[in-house]
């Protein structure tokens, strides 16, 4: 539809671009706040529309009830998903404000159709039928997940039970928006105030500059306002010598979301009250227990066994590392115990003295270009694709440093993504990721394509372009960019043609990183490494030394990084089980201490709890499946290790291996359960080893 014949609300969100044989393309600059509340509202009516006409006629195939519904997900999603997209990337209070109108509307119609007993009874009769006993393995899976998953909606549940679950799961929806508009609303507003000069020392000068401008724009001049987010945090943390600074940050990053208007202590209190509620309503003990029922865990205590068996390996390891960096800080001059905010610093001190090179030194040599291009050297070498710039602005995208790339295998395009690799603050939320714009689907397919193409976007935060320069990036920016393009290649590779078992449609959510965390591996390849590089003045690349000291410092402070995410998977996990039901536990802050001084060998304040910044588990995808990174990083290394046994230079038998990488794992999508897609890969399942072995910690 073009723009001038666009004439409602509706019609304006509906509008899509095509580019050759990509399609569904949002317009991201015609969606406008004033329209997404009339425009969803005259969706929400037509869908109801057509739903309340589909349970009245519905016959049960595969064409009379998943088609049809698949169709209304596919409607609902292409303008619900773009204004999300919208809210986090290009943040106004009249977009939020607008779709928060409609959310629990969105909401309320699908929990209808989760909770629609027809529905459920016409997909039970098409599985017990012989269509449903003949159906292809991808369709069968759909289904049979269709049923389990209204039966964790509420589809059994009647009159007061049914009205309470629909209304706990828009309430669930309010505060989760609630949750993360917050954090958002005070970065806005949340400054760390610096008048004089000297204490700038250390920081690096992007990062001044950025702060700079910010007091600039407060009508500060001649001051630093540092936002409290985490690109201040982490260049304060690690790299300033002002000690009280360091603990200012520290202190104000570590309240986050506990402070007046912005307080998510009664927000996040609230919802994990009502998950137990909701779960209980549906059969489960604990949320826990709900969580878990679709995951690729067997079940919470196999969490649990994971977790403890990682923290068994790691804390003696984590100790004497504590007991390395104390030693090196107080030979610094520094006496005593590190203190909370010296931790960051002295690390950063000692990784410098340990392995002699300087992180922040570092960026002159990773230009974002260049390390885009061996990106996609990378992975057109290992999957036989090639991938290109779209340059001719035919694209719209949300941002102009927005680029749009297609990808290509024996010159025909198989897929797309858009890269937003840049800070915006106040209108970009932190953090990286990965979402999906359009995805494989034979019934979204055009012209003479027997299915849609996949389009993705990853979304990063590294600084921005200063002084004429590329953007220049630390290590681990480089590491985020290569794994949120872990997760496009699942999305953009598959070859599952049915849109509910594509892409990462249907894969567990404990498995999901796997394909990200894999891409990470390839950081640690030397040659590999070496080719990221280039000085941005003289075009060097890093010289071998110091490219041996950064494979050899991948595993500096591990342990202790690796108690961390436990402490947050505990927690998470224990506040999923307790909360709500065991009546010791009350604050969850309380609970979160807890866990954190007996998982952690760091220091930390006594009042001290993450919980109220916590996005992942109460703004996101993560609620009782935090543990999923770790999950999911055991079958990384697992599968990694297989490219290592052929040899990382042996081209003919790693394309070989990559083959059928991309054949079971990136290919075949949600369409077979994700332990037997691994087996498909590797011969067997995974075990910790390789991962406890990469990272050292094998013979402890």
């Amino acid at each position: 539809m073009s723009s001038t014949s666009a004439a409602t609300p509706l019609e304006r969100l509906e509008q899509t671009v095509s580019t050759g044989a990509i399609a569904h393309l949002p317009v991201w600059s015609g969606i406008h706040a004033a329209d997404v509340q009339p425009g969803i509202e005259a969706l929400l009516a037509e869908l109801t529309e057509h739903f309340t006409e589909l349970e009245s006629s519905l016959e049960p195939t595969w064409a009379g009830v998943m088609e049809p519904l698949e169709h209304l997900g596919h409607r609902l999603g292409a303008i619900v998903s773009p204004i999300m997209h919208l809210v986090s990337v290009k943040f106004t209070d009249e977009m939020q404000e607008a779709y928060d109108e409609v959310q629990p509307a969105v909401v309320s119609f699908s929990n209808t159709i989760g909770q629609s007993r027809p529905v459920y009874d016409a997909m039970v009769e098409l599985r017990d039928s012989d269509e449903g006993q003949n159906l292809s393995e991808a369709r069968a899976r759909i289904l049979d997940e269709s049923i389990r998953g209204m039966e964790r909606s509420g589809v059994s549940l009647s009159g007061d039970g049914q009205a309470r679950f629909s209304e706990i799961s828009e309430r669930l929806a309010e505060l989760s928006t609630i949750f993360g508009t917050n954090l958002i609303k005070e970065e806005q507003t949340d400054r760390i105030k610096v008048t004089n000069v000297a204490r700038l020392d250390g920081i690096p000068e992007a990062v001044v500059e950025i702060a700079r401008t910010q007091a600039v724009d407060d009508d500060a001049e001649g001051a630093w306002h540092f936002l409290v987010n985490g690109v201040s945090y982490m260049a304060i943390a690690q790299h300033a010598t002002d000690r009280a600074l360091r603990e200012e940050m520290y202190r104000k990053f570590r309240a986050r979301g506990q402070s007046g208007e912005f307080d998510n202590l009664p927000v996040l209190t609230e919802i994990l009250e009502l998950r137990q509620e909701q779960s209980k309503l549906v059969g489960f003990d604990t949320y826990a227990e709900l969580s878990v029922d679709s995951k690729m865990a067997p079940s919470t205590s196999a969490v649990w066994d994971l977790l403890n068996e990682l923290e068994t390996a790691a804390r003696p390891v984590a100790l004497t590392e504590m007991e390395t960096l104390t030693a090196f800080m107080n030979s610094q001059g520094v006496e005593g115990e590190p203190q909370p905010w010296d931790i960051a610093f002295w690390a950063e001190r000692q990784q410098e003295a340990l392995y002699s090179y300087d992180a922040e030194a570092l960026r002159d040599y990773f230009q974002l270009p260049r390390v885009l291009d061996g990106l996609y050297t990378l992975i057109s070498t290992l999957y036989g694709v090639e991938i290109r710039e779209s340059t001719d602005g035919a694209v719209p995208v949300w941002d102009e440093s927005v680029q749009f790339f297609e990808v290509l295998r024996d010159g025909e395009v198989i897929a797309a993504f858009y890269v937003d690799p840049y800070s915006r603050p106040g209108e970009k939320r932190g953090g990286a990721w990965m979402n999906t714009v359009v995805g494989r689907d034979r019934l979204l397919a055009v012209g003479d394509h027997g299915s849609s193409l996949p389009v993705a976007l990853f979304v990063m935060n590294a600084r921005p372009p200063a002084e004429g320069r590329p953007g220049l990036m630390s290590l681990d920016e480089v590491r985020t960019l290569f794994h949120e393009f872990g997760h496009a290649t699942q999305h953009m590779f598959t070859e599952i043609d049915e849109g509910g078992a594509s892409g990462m449609n249907l894969v567990e959510w404990d498995s999901v990183e796997l394909a990200s965390q894999f891409n990470e591996y390839w950081m640690e390849h030397k040659p590999f490494l070496r080719d990221l590089t280039a000085h941005v003045e003289t075009n060097e690349p890093l010289d071998e030394d110091t490219l041996d000291r950064i494979i050899d410092s991948r595993n500096y402070m591990v342990a202790n990084g690796t108690l961390r995410q436990l402490h947050f998977a505990k927690s998470d996990m224990a506040l999923h089980e307790r909360f709500g039901v065991d009546p010791t536990v009350t604050d969850p802050n309380e609970l979160d201490r807890q866990i954190a001084e007996e998982t952690l060998v760091t220091p930390r304040l006594d009042d001290e709890s993450n919980l109220t910044a916590f996005g992942h588990l109460f703004a996101g995808g993560y609620a009782a499946g935090y543990y999923s990174y770790k999950w999911a990083e055991v079958l990384a290394a697992d599968a990694f290790a297989a490219f290592r046994e052929v040899g990382l230079d042996n081209e003919a038998e790693l394309r070989q291996v990559a083959d059928r990488f991309r054949e079971t794992v990136l290919g075949l999508g949600g369409s077979k359960p994700a332990a037997e897609v691994y087996r498909l890969f590797r011969g067997r399942d995974a075990t910790p080893d390789a991962l406890l072995q990469d990272q050292g910690l094998l013979a402890v």
